[in-house]
């Protein structure tokens, strides 16, 4: 599908007069320095698929980590193990001679490891679980979703009047108008595979009264981190800031820039940990919890959430409260999902580091002398240091 996309992109007549317009500077007096005209077309042609290889395999690498494997940790129940170990001669000996308890095996109750301690562990599960593909999985769903909470927030960005606090109020809304959406991606996320259709999957009207709350809080608390963030920022006057100020500071003023910034920065940490990520596990864990009883999932869950939750089977609603979800989510699972987002920033951060390196030798090795005439434009209009 992507390789279609990019070929139709090259081969659109507006496709190269884009780029050429993008990329052509004007220089006072010194005429017009086009980049594209000096390329050959086998050049623009590598640029172009290069980028776009990079864009989507980055993507598709995102997906599987932050969405796939990081929604499968925030479900699963670690289990434990039942060992039984037989009498030993030594003990049966001892018994014959005491003659005073009788012993019979020992058992012994190991924790296993959970299956989502390990990127490389989880992978290779849903590989022998759901195939090759199942690291993608529910991605068309994802991509159903995104397009629906896009175009909802659209909607209401244009029918809410503009009022501090906007886009919270709008991203609350669309996440709950798009909250059963949401999760049927759960539900095929965390489940076994099956050939129950996309629309079988999407919960009851009777669901998304459980499911609107914690969707809406689950959109918006990015957004008001946001918020808090600039308003910190705001009051340490990083607002005021421009880049003649910056130049201007000296050796004390330049120091306590740095630490200003490193505040705003755990600041937002600071959010992310504690408004972001509890809401999206609250939101992950009330979805798991509607999900069919006849549906079995690909890592340990427990249903009972360490029973708070009575089963419909047995009489109960089979739904986990707003608060109980986030309280079931024990500190050891916390701490597992925390080092799993750090690992998948690490991994994320070193492919942008190794595709713009890619990119920009495959820039120098195409454009040649062009581009120290474009830095020179560059540098001579002041917009370049």
């Amino acid at each position: 599908m992507f390789a279609d996309l990019a070929r139709r992109g090259l081969m659109h007549p507006r496709a190269v007069t884009y780029v050429k317009r993008a990329v052509s500077v004007s220089a006072e007096g010194h005429g017009q320095v086009d980049i594209i005209g000096d390329i050959p077309t086998w050049g623009i042609v590598l640029l172009y698929v290069s980028f776009v290889v990079a864009v989507v395999g980055i993507s598709l690498v995102y997906y599987m980590l932050n969405e796939v494997i990081t929604t499968l940790c925030m479900v699963e129940s670690p289990v434990a193990a039942i060992t039984v170990s037989p009498t030993t001669h030594e003990s049966a000996d001892k018994e014959e001679k005491e003659g005073l308890l009788k012993t019979g095996p020992t058992i012994t109750l190991v924790n296993q490891k959970p299956i989502t301690s390990s990127i490389r562990g989880t992978i290779k599960h849903l590989t022998a679980h759901a195939g090759r593909f199942a690291r993608f999985r529910g991605y068309k769903i994802q991509v159903l979703h995104d397009v629906l909470f896009s175009l909802t927030s659209t909607f209401l960005t244009a029918a809410l009047p503009l009022v501090p606090g906007q886009a919270i109020i709008v991203a609350a809304l669309s996440g709950a108008a798009v909250a059963n959406v949401h999760a049927a991606w759960t539900h095929k996320v965390i489940s076994m595979p099956s050939d129950k259709k996309f629309l079988a999957r999407i919960p009851s009207k009777s669901d998304w009264k459980t499911l609107a709350l914690p969707a809406a809080i689950a959109a918006a608390m990015p957004y008001v981190g946001l918020y808090l963030t600039c308003g910190v920022a705001m009051l340490m006057g990083l607002h005021t800031l421009d880049q003649d100020s910056v130049r201007e500071l000296d050796g004390a003023q330049t120091a306590s820039l740095i630490v200003r910034g490193i505040i705003v920065l755990v600041f937002a940490i600071t959010c992310t940990l504690f408004l972001c990520l509890p809401a999206l596990v609250t939101l992950v864990r009330i979805e798991a919890s509607i999900l069919p009883e006849d549906d079995d999932t690909i890592v340990p869950f427990d249903r009972s959430f360490g029973g708070k939750v009575v089963g419909q089977m047995l009489g109960g609603t089979g739904k986990i409260g707003f608060l109980n979800a986030w309280r079931s989510f024990d500190w050891d699972a916390r701490r597992r999902l925390i080092q799993l987002f750090a690992k998948v920033l690490v991994i994320i951060t070193g492919l942008v580091f190794i595709a713009v390196h890619v990119l920009v030798a495959e820039i120098f090795v195409v454009m040649g002398p062009v581009v120290g005439k474009f830095l020179s434009q560059a540098k001579a209009e002041g917009w370049a240091v």
